[in-house]
């Protein structure tokens, strides 16, 4: 019969599985200056407390930030692919067997870090003005939902020359390695092309995106054209070929209406969405329903954000391996809530599971000493 208590979760738990996770993306070292256990010491404290490597390094006194940022550049691949798969195979390590059982939801996002330093000019790319800039670090990540647990199975960096079918096929490479089956695409509309939905079509993959309007406004006498159209349409789907230089797609369009409170007005507003999609199928209200789940890789670029090392250095693989080591972080978190508490939704568990905030065990893993505090017993 199985037992009625669950184990506790200590501090040393957490500190090793994260060096387990970690320590196979370093080279292996004979530096006297800089042990391995130093340098994660180092890498993990700046995470946690969002500073940089200088800041780390002053905090702790062991290295200088400078024997750090060598050391870092020694011991990490010189190049993308290889440091991509390194981080995308400690991305994929904590999840659970259940997500491989049966296919599965996939939400693909772009996520911009704003850049106001100089650099070459093929390393970021530019966008619409945000913080203070129009170029952007960027990378584009796939977020798995489930049961509530958001599990980041890959991601990769997208350089300015990177087209979106690029992208698509280096995140759907590393999505098949993690052995997940995926039954749609919830993607972004950065993603709305000819030429994307061509390539998904080709691969099998079913899709769901947001369209992104164009043709004519409507006007007096004249209809509006193109994607416009679907605006006045009542709810349904519908068939559409849309052309774009010389390229054309055929697609299922599914016009769903939402209606909600103006923050400032306070009156009832309705708006239409519309949907491009491939072998996807559902009432209109559902596809709606489903494509909101997408949202939730949002929550990944949020906590993502609370892990990522500061830094205004142009090199893109210290960059690329402080944008990794976040995510990895926060999927060994998200691996941990679902290890401890489940879906179960007894009180003491789902008050114990809020208590086990991402900061929490980000401030477990900057201690110097492996000690063996506990989380309170989830259950008695």
């Amino acid at each position: 019969m199985r037992s009625a208590k669950k184990p506790k979760l200590c501090s040393r738990q957490i500190q090793e599985r994260a060096t387990e996770l970690i320590s196979p993306i370093f080279r292996p070292s004979r530096s006297r200056k800089c042990s391995s256990q130093v340098l994660l010491q180092v890498v993990l404290t700046a995470a946690a407390n969002i500073i940089s490597l200088f800041g780390a390094c002053l905090r702790l006194g062991t290295i200088s930030d400078q024997t750090a940022r060598n050391e870092l550049r020694s011991r990490l691949p010189k190049q993308r692919k290889p440091l991509e798969a390194k981080l995308n195979h400690a991305l994929r390590e904590p999840l659970p067997p259940k997500t491989r059982r049966r296919s599965r939801d996939l939400a693909i996002d772009y996520h911009e870090i704003p850049y106001h330093g100089d650099g070459p000019k093929n390393h970021v790319r530019g966008n619409k003005p945000r913080s203070g800039t129009t170029t952007f670090f960027t990378y584009a990540t796939a977020c798995l939902i489930h049961h509530g647990h958001r599990y980041t199975l890959a991601y990769t960096w997208v350089r300015a020359e990177d087209s979106t079918v690029e992208v698509l096929q280096r995140l759907l490479a590393e999505v098949g390695n993690s052995g997940v089956t995926i039954r749609k695409l919830l993607l972004d509309r950065g993603f709305f092309s000819v030429a994307v939905m061509q390539y998904l079509q080709e691969c099998q993959r079913p899709f769901l995106m947001p369209v992104v309007m164009r043709g004519r406004k409507p006007r007096r006498g004249k209809k509006s054209t193109g994607w416009r159209m679907f605006r006045r349409k009542p709810a349904g789907w519908y068939r559409h070929t849309h052309r774009h230089k010389g390229q054309e797609v055929t697609v299922r369009v599914c016009v769903s209406y939402k209606t909600y409170r103006h923050h400032r007005t306070n009156k009832r507003r309705t708006k239409t969405l519309v949907f491009a999609g491939w072998r996807v199928s559902g009432a209109p209200r559902d596809v709606r329903d489903a494509y909101r789940k997408r949202f939730g890789i949002e929550s990944s670029y949020r906590q993502l954000g609370q892990a990522r090392i500061r830094t205004s250095t142009r090199d893109p693989i210290l960059r690329l391996f402080f944008v990794g080591l976040a995510l990895v972080l926060r999927n060994l978190w998200v691996w941990f809530q679902a290890l401890w508490f489940g879906e179960d939704r007894h009180p003491r568990v789902q008050a114990a599971s809020k208590r086990f905030q991402f900061r929490w065990m980000l401030a477990v893993l900057a201690q110097r000493n492996n000690d063996n505090e506990t989380l309170s017993d989830t259950r008695t």
